[in-house]
């Protein structure tokens, strides 16, 4: 069992907040508990070394660009930079297997797992909702799915990760969650939103 102490644990509280629709809520809004949350950073020199690694330890394709990501049953990795990497898992052992296997000659390895609290949204009007304070083209030709991009959403700087096309994952500073998630959930009360359990 995870000891980690989620920093939404007393603001995401299940329900359906809003306005009524006939159709129902416009989206969802998860609190996200992964257990592992790494950065991995190769040196100028060492980034096909450390995406070998990666890919052999994830059993998934690195994308060689920044801006995309990839997932399999290991986690989620997204390239936020060059050379720079962002793995979200829901194995407790990842972070052992890569510390074990990435010398500090070859890369750098950051535990963000405290450090970070996650959000999904999803639904007709995630994209509606997140464009009210993202300033980026979020139609599905322009930031297709598996698309990554690190931005703000009223002044809080955010990782975003669209997993579908109606589906985004929202990564941001620990310390910023409770006023992100108030920020975000204000913007979502006219289309109406249903909070479910973490996942």
């Amino acid at each position: 069992m995870s000891s980690l102490v989620y920093a939404l644990a007393e603001t995401a509280r299940p329900g359906i907040y809003g306005a009524s629709r006939a159709e129902g809520p416009g989206l969802e809004v998860t609190e996200l508990r992964p257990v592992t949350m790494l950065q991995l950073d190769a040196w100028p020199d060492t980034k096909e070394t450390l995406e070998a690694i990666l890919g052999d330890q994830l059993k998934l394709e690195v994308p060689v660009t920044p801006g995309q990501a990839n997932v399999s049953p290991e986690g989620t990795l997204m390239v936020i930079a060059p050379g720079r990497y962002l793995l979200v898992s829901d194995s407790g052992d990842i972070t052992r297997s890569l510390s074990e296997n990435i010398a500090v000659e070859i890369g750098v390895l950051t535990d963000l797992s405290h450090a970070r609290a996650g959000i999904r949204i999803s639904g007709r009007n995630a994209a509606d909702v997140l464009l009210k304070g993202v300033a980026i083209d979020l139609d599905i030709r322009s930031f297709p799915s598996g698309s990554v991009a690190q931005s703000s959403f009223h002044h809080v700087g955010l990782t975003l990760h669209r997993k579908d096309e109606t589906t985004f994952d929202l990564f941001v500073f620990r310390g910023f969650a409770v006023s992100f998630w108030k920020a975000l959930t204000d913007a979502a009360l006219e289309y109406g939103y249903e909070v479910t359990s973490p996942a």
